[in-house]
């Protein structure tokens, strides 16, 4: 643990992360911003917030649309929960939908853990793809410069799967912003602006169409020094946690002694060593059981080490070696982690 880690709460940890435009959803904020949309457009306590459609059909022209808020201010950005419904409309799903790529997202996501293998049907991939689905794009990242203001790019998270066309204009904004080159944009968006506080609240602001979505506007001509300014912040902030970060054992080749072995890390990979009692043992009369979260080594039939490991690893990417290290003969255990972190 560093000591920025040590003298931050866990608020303040957001709180930073959040100024820096890193969305961040808790329990309680997810049923807050449930009730902080308005679906009456006669409700006096609604403030309308104005964004900007631009479909992909360059034949097609933008348009400003507007939703209403109870509170102008509210834990997270509100325009994604708006725009759910709307994407599955627009990215209407039919024959041309990539199952294949979609299926195979699926099944990464519940193979995260130590589940069995699922089979997706492709009825409930259809029903998954038909679902609004948002990603949310920062054009302009929130910094001190910009009063933690961020502009928005707001898009259809599985529009390529969808096939959707490309959107040109949306990428010729991301481009004009310092992204170059731009990312791939598929189908229709909508951009809006969010303001973030330190405070946990987080206010939806106008983007008007004509003088927020000309060439000139003012915050696109200062979009690529604050997306820079908001790197440079981080990257800062990563190198001073580099500075005072300790070494986790097992780390820098330093090897952890333990009662029987010892072990070594990567972030990618564990190694544990044990001493054969014998020069005269041979691979015959080894046997590893690999685990998720254990592995034990057997020798001629009698357990010699049992080890719980701290996190999980993948047993297919365990492997193991007899070698010879100073006149002593070794097995070198190597296990592949499941997710690339020092323990």
């Amino acid at each position: 643990m560093t000591d920025k880690e040590e003298i931050q709460t866990e608020e303040e940890r957001l709180n930073w992360l959040r100024e820096r435009g890193v969305l961040i959803e808790t329990s309680e904020e997810r049923k807050a911003k449930q009730n902080s949309v308005s679906t009456s457009d006669n409700d006096p306590n609604a403030k309308k917030i104005s964004f900007v459609y631009i479909p992909s059909d360059t034949s097609k022209p933008m348009k400003e649309m507007n939703f209403s808020l109870k509170h102008q201010s509210q834990p997270v950005d509100a325009l994604p929960e708006v725009l759910k419904p709307m994407f599955s409309v627009l990215g209407k799903v039919g024959d041309s939908v990539d199952l294949s790529m979609l299926r195979d997202q699926q099944q990464q996501h519940f193979a995260s853990g130590n589940a069995p293998s699922v089979t997706i049907s492709d009825e409930t991939l259809r029903k998954v793809a038909q679902e609004g689905h948002v990603e949310t794009f920062n054009l302009v990242k929130p910094v001190p410069r910009n009063k933690f203001t961020s502009v928005n790019i707001y898009l259809d998270e599985i529009g390529m799967m969808k096939r959707l066309p490309l959107n040109a204009r949306a990428a010729d904004l991301a481009k004009k912003a310092g992204f170059n080159p731009p990312p791939n944009i598929y189908g229709d968006v909508f951009i809006g602006r969010v303001q973030s506080s330190p405070n946990k609240k987080t206010t939806n602001l106008d983007f008007k169409l004509g003088s927020d979505t000309s060439h000139d506007a003012t915050w696109l001509q200062n979009a690529a020094m604050e997306n820079l300014e908001f790197q440079n912040a981080m990257n800062g902030n990563n190198n001073q946690q580099q500075r005072v970060q300790p070494t986790n054992a097992g780390e820098d080749g330093k090897a952890k002694q333990e009662e029987g072995y010892s072990w070594t890390q990567t972030d990618e990979e564990v190694e544990v060593v044990v001493d054969l009692k014998s020069d005269e043992i041979t691979t015959k009369d080894i046997k590893v059981n690999f685990r998720p979260k254990s592995l034990e080594l057997l020798v001629k039939k009698d357990p010699v080490v049992y080890i719980s490991l701290f996190d999980a690893v993948d047993p297919d990417g365990c492997t193991w070696t007899i070698e010879k290290s100073k006149g002593t003969k070794q097995i070198a255990i190597t296990c592949e982690k499941q997710d690339a972190i020092s323990w």
